[in-house]
């Protein structure tokens, strides 16, 4: 009968596939609060969405959710430059010529520190709709 056979799922969409991954956009989420200390140093604060059980338990017992990160200057650097319309390509040209660093020691710097910001949830990237091809612009 139906007892063990699987509910097909309905197809899930395809990821947008890009020829040159430094091409996408980063942009910052909804749920994280950006501040400047004196310094300029940025501060950021993460608070995940909760579920109502869960956040009623959580100030009842004020135990806070949210993750925080304390950005160096490179790292605030990076994170102003975060406006939603530069490419991860734009922003690491800027944050070379700006240090004075070589582009590939920039890049793998920059793809580092945005995975690392992925991962925490203060960061997403979004994939542009028409996408330059590796070698075009």
């Amino acid at each position: 009968m139906g007892l063990f056979r699987s509910k097909s799922l309905p197809p899930t969409p395809k990821a947008p596939v890009i020829s040159n991954p430094l091409a996408v956009v980063p942009l910052k989420p909804d749920n994280v609060e950006v501040k400047k200390d004196t310094q300029g140093l940025i501060h950021l604060k993460m608070t995940p969405p909760l579920k109502p059980f869960k956040r009623k338990v959580a100030q009842w017992l004020r135990y806070e959710y949210s993750a925080k990160v304390e950005l160096d200057e490179m790292g605030s650097l990076y994170y102003s430059l975060v406006d939603g319309r530069q490419t991860l390509s734009s922003i690491i040209d800027a944050m070379a010529q700006k240090l004075g660093k070589s582009r590939k020691e920039t890049a793998q710097n920059v793809v580092a520190f945005t995975k690392s910001l992925m991962t925490r949830n203060m960061l997403v990237l979004m994939v542009p709709a028409n996408i330059p091809e590796r070698g075009k612009s």
